[in-house]
């Protein structure tokens, strides 16, 4: 084994440069973990110069994360990425440890002023109070505040429906208010709608204009987040041309270097997929502005509606003055006319207004889409740059295609937000000319209105006098036509804007349709690599074993060339790293990081012992953690046995010991499931071996699955409605998990879309036939105007001639009552639906909730024991090491040396192994407290190995950059033992069959969101999650308000007290989780270290020099640098 790592003067281990290395490759960034990766391969000059240009590399991975904060942040936070790219390392390194959290403020303050301005009485409070509070107070209304108030108003506005109104309306309301806030939005969006309808009550002229002023609101709404979403594009496609551009330059500039070529080409690549996830950004922005023109057409609908009321009213008026002119017993009827006329004017004007302001909103929400238009063409630069990359790169002797990739997938992405474009600019004019149409014909209507009150009124005051009744009524008569005309133009306007709306909306389900299988099939190729990756990772750690064999033969031989020799076990070693469970892998870096020696011993003896370890840490971990009983007793019994006994069983015992219990567990999926899976199982149940029915368990069982839900898709692509069309589509274009989403849950909630789709044409389509009848009504009225006109001015035959057109006036508002009423019946119907499909989708989704919490949980506890294997193999070596080099420090023997360091293995481990149940333990409680804080669940996709089912349902949200996901080298080996390494060698060549994509499934252990289906597209987590995110969150414990604990006792030291050293040890652990390694010094205490990229902190618990309490936390490196002392000491 490697010799214990050197001491300063203060004890502190003092790592070599080769040590160095191998904690860059294993802590680092993308760009320095390939640097390191290079030089590790090389000789002692390799690594020195990797070493001196490490800081130049790691800016460049600086720059990406501030890349990635740059598109995930709102406008303030976008200055300040820019101008910290734009400006020297110092900048970047300042923004990306806490320059990003003044302006994250600012947005945030933004945004909540936002959701108060169009909020109710219960979020304007909450928002003003969050305004007037702290940025934690913002965050959390953001975060949780907003919606709790939301539900509050809601509520509120429920009452206040069900106070004004019917029967069917008041019992309607009150079961929404029985059930889930859910069921509150659902009455309030439709069932208030549709209950009135019930009660034979249309809309009010008052209830069309409080609509139509609620859609223009909402309507501005969706502009302001056209214009967000087009800054944002524009902002992003913008710098991420810029970052091609440069990547592109590079990649041409080092044709003479094929490894640094690979790595530009490969930020090309990345720079091109920002300029892809910018166009999204473009197409979201004409989603908005969609949704923006739907709107502003329905407040014209709404407000033509109310226009021809208006008229109606005018008619009535209009009527009743020419009454009391004839008759002074009608004055009270034409004063209450009038009054009713005025006022239908006056909430005519209102309406316009509405309508006025969502025309005009549909516009600014179309030159918000215009201006978004040069992200597209910047992603078509970027994909320009990409591919000139890709050119020189292969010009280099790389030929990984991966920029060419990108530059195809942003080319699409660029595409169809140029065709959303323009289909919303075209879509906003429509809208925006109906909108306009309504407003001049409320406006008209309401002048009518007026007028005909203004008559009504005079003709009150001197009803049964007026000397000229017959002119009056003749007047008032032609004045009626017109306000008649009036309402029929409005009718017309209404039938107009319905079209528009229904135009509307379609674009709407094409751009989103269309913009979510773009994603998809980014998601598919990103999925396919990783398969492919893992199918790799399983085919070399196969190819391992042999590629060690012939080495350790090799080795063996006293006349090797050791020099050589050590090269290629470095090799073998870094490819170990890479491939294997956590107890191989760590000796592998071990040996990496330590002399040509160390490796020749590894190769010789090292590499054995190591496999063994990780075989019974294996086992031991079934013996405890395996769902089945018979495996765990049978683990257990082969933990008492030799090496080979141990092996037998982890190769072939945990599949027979377990066989009744599979074949239980195999019969109950084979009775749920469909067709694929009943055959599939049946197979696995026929064969009866253990690996059959571990394979079924672990991998057929997901293949048959996926075969079903494919059908299951393609059949509602031909069968079902246009949104569960569209949601199939999307699914069959991604990886597999997305298939299953829509499957369990997804088709349904498409479905309710539907039928609420179904329901608002249902709605609108009664609000024209409404506007309809008003306008008959109006043609009706005007024609008893003039009637009564006719008889005062004598002529009969006219008289009868309009009587009989007032009739058939009458006899058309009859009809589109009735259609009225139909449409209500339609929209009851399609609303019913909706509810069904809505309580199925709820089920649905609370299982998949089940599911998920159980699956997170499982795969968490999967992570955290490969994480605490790996962390007790590195503890037991670094133990081993620092008693073999105590032992030589005090004058044993080699052999006395080696002992001792067995011992100290051997004792370390086990005291990992007492301690695990309660680290598992405090590590599950851990979570539980963190998922009750948490606002949504966390997300993997299925994963089962030898029968544990970690299956759910995907439930991450779309956006930001998609990355490959991680997996777990263990879980790989296990996988492909029971599918088969001829599987392995397939699914390598090709990775996008079905049975491929579930295998991967299986691998990704992921105890929080797939990095491989989402990115984060929170800035603050990304801004944590990056290198000098970590140091600055590290220094929120380290530091009190910027600044050190304690006194200066010698440079670089502090003297602290020790319950403040013991504070700061667990806030560490905190923040940073359980330590990385813990080296047990006998007869004097533990060194726990947590490593970072650029440092570690080393917290001993116990003094060099034999002081009680004298304890000490250390931090290199960087972290020095950082935090302007190198340790804490307690007095």
């Amino acid at each position: 084994m490697p010799a214990a790592a050197a001491t300063d003067q203060d004890g502190v281990p003092v790592l070599t440069d080769r040590e160095q290395a191998v904690d860059y490759w294993q802590y680092g960034g993308t760009g320095i973990k390939e640097a390191a990766e290079q030089a590790l391969l090389g000789g002692s000059d390799d690594i020195k110069k990797f070493l001196g240009d490490a800081p130049a590399i790691q800016n460049v991975d600086d720059e990406v994360d501030v890349s990635r904060i740059f598109n995930a942040g709102g406008p303030a936070v976008r200055d300040a990425a820019k101008a910290a790219l734009a400006g020297t390392p110092e900048q970047l390194h300042a923004f990306l440890k806490d320059g990003w959290k003044a302006p994250l403020e600012q947005d945030q303050e933004v945004d909540v002023s936002r959701i108060v301005n169009y909020g109710g009485p219960s979020v304007q409070e909450a928002g003003k109070k969050a305004l007037n509070g702290t940025a934690a107070d913002r965050a959390r209304f953001l975060d949780r505040g907003q919606y709790d108030a939301r539900e509050i108003d809601n509520e509120v506005e429920v009452s206040k429906i069900i106070n004004a109104g019917g029967p069917n309306v008041r019992a309607a309301g009150k079961l929404a208010l029985k059930g889930s806030a859910d069921d509150i939005v659902e009455f309030l969006e439709v069932g208030q709608f549709t209950a009135r309808d019930r009660d034979e009550e249309h809309a009010t002229i008052a209830e069309l204009t409080d609509q139509a002023e609620k859609a223009g609101k909402q309507a501005q709404k969706e502009t302001e987040a056209a214009q967000a979403q087009s800054k944002k594009a524009i902002a992003a496609a913008g710098q991420a041309r810029k970052a091609a551009d440069k990547a592109a330059t590079e990649t041409e500039a080092a044709k003479n270097d094929s490894k640094k070529a690979a790595v530009k080409a490969k930020q090309a690549a990345d720079a091109a997929r920002q300029a892809a996830s910018a166009a999204q950004s473009a197409i979201s922005a004409a989603n908005a502005a969609n949704r923006s023109a739907r709107i502003a057409a329905l407040a014209a609908a709404q407000t033509a509606s109310a226009a021809a009321q208006a008229a109606d009213a005018a008619e009535d008026a209009y009527n009743a003055a020419i009454a009391a002119g004839k008759d002074k017993n009608q004055a009270a009827d034409a004063a209450a006319k009038a009054k009713a006329a005025h006022k239908a004017a006056d909430l005519a004007r209102r309406s316009a207004v509405a309508a006025d302001q969502a025309g005009k909103a549909s516009l600014a929400a179309k030159a918000a889409v215009k201006a978004s238009r040069s992200a597209g063409a910047n992603a078509n630069a970027a994909a320009d740059a990409a591919d000139r990359a890709n050119t020189a790169a292969e010009a280099a002797g790389v030929h990984s295609g991966e920029a060419a990739a990108a530059a195809a997938e942003t080319r699409r992405h660029a595409a169809e937000a140029n065709r959303a474009a323009d289909a919303a600019e075209a879509l906003a004019d429509k809208s925006a000319t109906a909108a306009n149409q309504a407003r001049d014909y409320a406006n008209s209507a309401a002048d009518h209105a007026d007028k005909a009150a203004d008559a009504a009124d005079a003709a009150a005051k001197f009803a049964g006098t007026a000397a000229e009744a017959a002119k009056l009524a003749t007047q008032h008569a032609a004045a009626a036509k017109q306000a008649a005309d009036t309402a029929t133009h409005a009718a017309t306007t209404a039938h107009q804007v319905f079209d528009v709306a229904r135009q509307t909306e379609a674009e709407e389900l094409t751009t989103r349709t269309n913009a979510a299988i773009e994603v998809a099939k980014t998601e598919k190729a990103t999925y396919d690599e990783s398969v492919s990756q893992a199918a790799g990772v399983a085919v070399k750690a196969h190819d391992l074993d042999a590629t060690e064999a012939t080495l350790g033969a090799e080795a063996a031989k006293s006349d090797a060339d050791q020099a050589v020799l050590a090269a290629k076990g470095r090799q073998l070693a870094l490819e170990a790293m890479k491939t294997r469970g956590p107890w191989v892998s760590q000796a592998a870096a071990d040996v990496l990081g330590g002399t040509d020696q160390d490796v020749i011993t590894f190769l010789r003896t090292g590499w054995n012992a190591a496999v063994q370890d990780e075989t019974r840490d294996a086992v031991s971990e079934l013996s405890t953690t395996s769902p089945y009983e018979s495996v765990r007793t049978a683990a257990a019994k082969a933990l008492e046995g030799d090496a080979k006994t141990v092996n037998d069983f982890y190769t072939t015992g945990q599949y027979t010991s377990g066989t009744t219990d599979m074949e239980v567990e195999v019969s109950k999926i084979v009775n749920a499931g469909g067709t694929s899976v009943q055959e599939a199982g049946k197979a696995a149940l026929a064969d009866g071996s253990g690996k059959a029915l571990a394979a079924f368990l672990a991998h057929g069982q997901y293949v048959a699955r996926s075969t079903d839900e494919e059908a299951q898709a393609s059949k509602l692509v031909n069968d079902g409605g246009p949104e569960v069309k569209a949601a199939a589509k999307i699914a069959l274009a991604g990886p597999v998990n997305e298939l299953h989403d829509f499957i369990a849950v997804g088709q349904y909630m498409a479905d309710r879309k539907d039928q609420l789709a179904a329901t608002h044409v249902a709605r609108v389509t009664g609000l024209v036939a409404q506007a309809d009848a008003a306008a008959a009504t109006a043609r009706k009225n005007s024609f008893l105007a003039a009637k009564a006109a006719y008889e005062a001015n004598g002529a009969a035959a006219d008289a009868t001639a309009a009587a009989e057109d007032a009739k058939e006036s009458a006899d058309e508002a009859k009809g589109y009552a009735a259609d009225a009423d139909k449409s209500a019946n339609q929209a009851q119907a399609s609303a019913d639906k909706a509810a069904k499909s809505a309580t199925t989708a709820r089920n649905a989704a609370d299982a998949a909730d089940r599911d998920a919490a159980a699956a997170t949980e499982s795969a968490a506890q999967a992570a955290w024991s490969a994480t605490y294997a790996r962390n007790s193999a590195a503890s037991a070596n670094a133990s081993a090491a620092q008693a073999k080099q105590d032992a030589l420090d005090a004058g044993k023997s080699a052999d006395q040396a080696n002992s001792d360091a067995k011992a100290a293995w051997k004792k370390t481990y086990e005291l990992r192994k007492q301690e695990e149940a309660a680290a598992r333990k405090a590590a599950e409680e851990a979570r539980k407290k963190q998922a009750a804080t948490d606002n949504k669940p966390r997300c993997i996709p299925n994963n089962n190995v030898a029968g544990v089912d970690w299956n759910l349902v995907r439930c991450v949200n779309k956006g930001g950059t998609i990355e490959a996901p991680e997996y777990d080298p263990r879980l790989v080996a296990l996988v492909w033992a029971v599918t088969g390494t001829d599987l392995a060698v397939e699914c390598y060549k090709d990775p996008s069959a079905t049975k491929c994509g579930e295998a991967l499934a299986m691998v990704i252990p992921g105890a929080g969101e797939i990095k491989g289906l989402k990115a984060l597209k929170d800035v603050e987590k990304i801004a944590e999650s990056t290198r000098l995110g970590r140091i600055g969150h590290l220094s929120e414990v380290v530091l009190k308000e910027g600044k050190p604990l304690g006194y200066e006792d010698s440079p670089g030291v502090r003297i602290i007290t020790p319950d403040e050293l013991k504070g700061v040890a667990d806030s560490i652990r905190s923040k940073l989780g359980p330590p990385d390694q813990v080296t047990q010094v006998p007869g004097k205490g533990s060194v726990e270290v947590w490593k970072m990229e650029g440092g570690n902190v080393n917290y001993r618990n116990f003094s060099s020099s034999g002081g009680a309490g004298d304890t000490t936390i250390d931090f290199t490196k960087d972290l020095a640098k950082e935090f302007g002392f190198k340790r804490y000491h307690a007095k």
